[in-house]
């Protein structure tokens, strides 16, 4: 078969219902040469990866592919495994370049793993064209796959490092895989990518205009800048300024997050910036969330980053390096965008060292320009970004009178527990923050201060996620009253309120609480930290985290201005860091690797914090328990209410509750992926432990 004979072929044969594989392959090839125009990658390369994108379906070329979209029959081998070995034939490129190609159109639809197409291997299954058999891809199939599995292989024969193997793959699958969907969902490659970094930073401007604002000083010295680390005090603007730090060049805006509470925010923040049309995103609760919206069909475009701007949770992105399943979709959408890291100081030892392994081979191998930030940002950490190319984006000599001119409060140390200040509480006037360590004590508290018959509210990390959606909006539109939360209000908030009792915490963890309180600097703010209880008051935070910050305390409250809670901060992380070097010399990511790792996310959930496990509360277990058994008989809008039911009423419970209450049911575990737990619930209080 020549060219002229395969081109006609396509033309006869459709790739979907009246759709000829000619048509949908053009139509593919057209949106990434739009897309390809765009990234970094090696020019000399186009061709090649052109043709690989325009030669993907070829198994599609099957009699037997073409009877089921007929309707005339259920199934067809793979056309991924068909096609692999006919486009061989035309493909004219260069080793590695050619098996990284191939490899692609094999694994379009399937992530590489040992056991891939081993079925249609061991049944040497052949390409099949007007009865004729005309392509065996068994052979060459097992050899890319053993091939790609053993990536030293390029190594030894090619002389590339494992990390140059996967860039090139996943340059070639990411594109193919965007292609093909944008293709097949008739949408323009225009909709992937920003025009302009210059449209992100002109947006900006409108919005802060609208919002009365005039750019700052600061925000116009690092327009089309970005990457690089920066710090701003809370309430100063650091996400406007880091999204006019994007650079022209950049392909999109990707923005991450801590929580799903912080990501949602954001989320509608960037939505009136830059229009619901322009903003994807994407966490935990994401169907939720779309099924709130009404747009469950648009569920991978928000996943898979698929607009110009994408908003996620910072799992998302350590999702496509611990090799999630449709990982080069993930990591593609990172090359030659501007990703921006908001309050990195905000994690553990273990994430952060993700992330920063994650950076390091953004900017070498995609060509990410990453901008950092924080209000707080710690030296040790800032020698750590500069280590791995990340220059100080706005010098701080031209913020330093930011910090030094405001004390937004004044912190009083109380040597007792915050239950022994309750009646001092209760006595406030306005907007009051209470926040404490531990799911349980916040319960406590809560408790005594609605006795005293005050207008108070609870949020932690123990209600159930319809509730939660609740209290997130409470959390920002409450104008009165008595907030008393967990650690879920410390970072990326909007939220002001008039006075603070906390309890000691890590000093990081307290300049965070201190700025939820008098965010403006328009009035005086108070500060007041008592001391924990129990018999491991340090707990949930490391217990050297936790004494290094009781030995400062004393500075805290000296403190002249916010520019005195950096160097009380710096003096801490230096105290700590050797906890944090420890774990960033450690390798974790798997990006020597094409493998698919399906255990990402539990490794994320996991890490070297408390382990906590999804469950439904015992109020709504049996409801869960029989849509769970009888699936197999619910419509298919009735499967979508189950399941937004389930996710509705699950919660994270600690390991440890989980184990002494657990209620396994099999069905209920098969279907959705949570157990039951034999607490009781109530609205108010969340979990009943």
């Amino acid at each position: 078969m020549d060219w002229d004979e395969l081109l006609n072929l396509m033309r006869t044969r459709n790739a979907k219902p009246e759709r000829s594989l000619y048509e949908h392959s053009s139509g593919t090839r057209k949106r990434a040469e739009y897309i390809l125009d765009r990234i970094p990658h090696p020019r000399e390369l186009d061709e090649c990866i052109l043709l690989h994108v325009f030669l993907h379906d070829l198994g599609k070329l099957d009699d037997r592919f073409q009877e089921k979209l007929k309707g005339n029959r259920k199934k067809a081998p793979p056309h991924a495994f068909l096609g692999v070995e006919l486009a061989s034939r035309f493909l004219n490129c260069e080793e590695p370049y050619l098996s990284i190609a191939l490899l692609s159109i094999l694994t379009h639809h399937s992530d590489l793993h040992e056991g891939l197409y081993s079925k249609e291997i061991d049944g040497n299954e052949k390409l099949i064209v007007k009865g004729k058999e005309i392509s065996s891809p068994a052979e060459l199939v097992f050899t890319l796959r053993e091939n790609a599995i053993d990536i030293d292989f390029f190594n030894e024969e090619y002389g590339l490092s494992p990390e140059e193997v996967r860039a090139l793959y996943t340059l070639f699958n990411g594109l193919l895989r965007v292609s093909d969907w944008l293709e097949s969902a008739n949408l323009p490659a225009e909709s992937y990518y920003l025009r302009s970094g210059s449209s992100v930073r002109e947006a900006v401007l409108k919005y802060l205009s609208r919002k009365g604002f005039k750019p700052r000083d600061y925000q116009l010295y690092v327009l089309g800048k970005g990457g690089g680390y920066f710090r701003l005090p809370t309430g100063d603007g650091k996400t406007e300024t880091s999204l006019l730090a994007t650079p022209d060049g950049a392909t999109k805006v990707i923005y991450s997050l801590p929580t799903i509470t912080t990501a949602e925010t954001m989320r509608r923040r960037f939505e009136g910036i830059f229009g619901r049309e322009t903003v994807s995103f994407s966490h935990g609760l994401l169907f939720l969330s779309l099924y709130r919206r009404g747009e469950l069909g648009s569920k991978l475009i928000h996943r898979y980053a698929m607009k110009p701007v994408f908003v996620s949770t910072i799992d998302q992105i350590l999702l496509a390096f611990l090799n999630y399943p449709r990982f080069p979709i993930r990591e593609f959408a990172l090359r030659g965008a501007h990703w921006i890291i908001d309050e990195i100081h905000a994690y553990t030892p273990y994430t952060l060292s993700l992330i920063l392994q994650a950076i390091d081979y953004a900017i070498k191998h995609l060509g990410t320009r990453v901008t950092v930030m924080s209000a707080t940002l710690p030296g040790p950490l800032r020698g750590e970004l500069e280590r791995l190319g990340l220059g100080e984006l706005l010098p701080f000599s031209k913020v330093e009178e930011r910090y030094s001119s405001k004390k937004r409060v004044k912190v009083k140390i109380r040597d007792e527990g915050l239950l022994e200040g309750l009646d001092e509480v209760s006595r406030e006037k306005g907007k009051v923050l209470v926040v404490v360590n531990t799911v349980s004590r916040a319960r406590r508290i809560y408790e005594g201060l609605n006795e005293m018959g005050n207008e108070v509210y609870l949020f932690h990390s123990r209600f159930i996620n319809r509730d939660k959606w609740k209290k997130m909006k409470l959390v920002e539109e409450m104008e009165s009253g008595i907030l008393v939360a967990t650690q879920v209000v410390e970072v990326s908030l909007d939220i002001d309120y008039d006075v603070l009792y906390t309890e000691v915490a890590p000093v990081d963890a307290l300049i965070q609480r201190f700025g939820r309180v008098n965010r403006r600097g328009q009035k005086s703010g108070r500060a007041y930290v008592f001391r924990p209880e129990g018999e491991r008051p340090y707990l949930p935070y490391h217990r050297k985290s936790f004494e290094e910050s009781m030995a400062l305390l004393g500075e805290l409250e000296n403190i002249g201005s916010e520019l005195d809670l950096l160097r009380v901060n710096d003096a801490f992380y230096e105290r700590i860091w050797d906890r944090y070097e420890a774990e960033i010399i450690k390798p974790k990511l798997e990006t020597g690797s094409l493998m698919r790792l399906k255990k990402a996310e539990k490794i994320l959930k996991t890490r070297d914090t408390f382990m906590s496990l999804p469950a439904i509360p015992r109020p709504f277990l049996d409801r869960a328990i029989e849509l769970a058994t009888n699936w197999d008989e619910l419509t298919e809008e009735e499967k979508i209410r189950a399941t937004i039911f389930v996710i509705e009423h699950t919660v994270n419970v600690p390991i440890w509750t989980l184990e002494s209450h657990k209620h396994f049911n099999e069905d209920l575990y098969d279907r959705f992926g949570v157990f039951g737990v034999e607490l009781e619930y109530r609205e108010d209080v969340g979990l009943v432990e």
